[in-house]
């Protein structure tokens, strides 16, 4: 990734940011590269940095000339206190050693590992795709049913579909042709 990747990311955001309603909520999913740039170009528009989830996944061929980057960064953002938030969004996980007292199961931590297959029938064929169970909690979380989610970097619609499946109305757009025709099939527009 370079400068000009850069660029392209954070001239994205803020193209979008001055749309966002005043108790809206930026997620954004960048590697590591990115991550020092966006969260300080999101502070000098005025947006909160509220933490992030790692996203660890294990496809992909991990450098060796260095330690191995298999994550992304999920950067979250808000411009309000009055965003909103469903904690019951935050996926579940087993727990490791039931105790008394506690369920089988617990809320996810900040590291989720989900690694999507190549063969898996979510895949649509568009590489860097997001699996749904790693957007979904975000749409379900800080969007009520009705309310709009945007996707300016959709690729493959993941985000989009997200947002049908929970009922929310999305706008979802990519400057690469392919995407969208990629999106437009997956989401049935047109």
């Amino acid at each position: 990734m370079d400068v000009a990747d850069t660029g392209y990311v954070l001239d994205g955001l803020r193209a979008w940011l001055p749309a966002m309603a005043c108790d809206g909520v930026v997620v954004v999913c960048v590697d590591y590269r990115l991550t020092a740039d966006v969260v300080m170009a999101m502070r000098g528009e005025g947006w909160e940095y509220m933490g992030e989830i790692i996203w660890e996944f294990g496809l992909g061929r991990p450098r060796t000339s260095w330690w191995p980057v298999r994550h992304n960064n999920l950067l979250t953002f808000r411009k309000s206190s009055s965003a909103p938030f469903d904690a019951s969004a935050i996926p579940r996980v087993k727990r490791l050693a039931p105790g008394k007292g506690y369920g089988d199961d617990r809320p996810a931590g900040s590291v989720w590992w989900h690694t999507m297959s190549n063969t898996d029938p979510e895949r649509v064929g568009r590489a860097n795709q997001k699996p749904l169970s790693i957007v979904t909690p975000f749409v379900e979380a800080h969007s009520e049913v009705g309310g709009l989610i945007v996707d300016p970097f959709a690729g493959s619609g993941t985000v989009g579909a997200a947002a049908l499946a929970l009922g929310r109305r999305w706008v979802c757009c990519d400057s690469d042709p392919l995407a969208v025709a990629c999106m437009e099939e997956r989401l049935g527009v047109w």
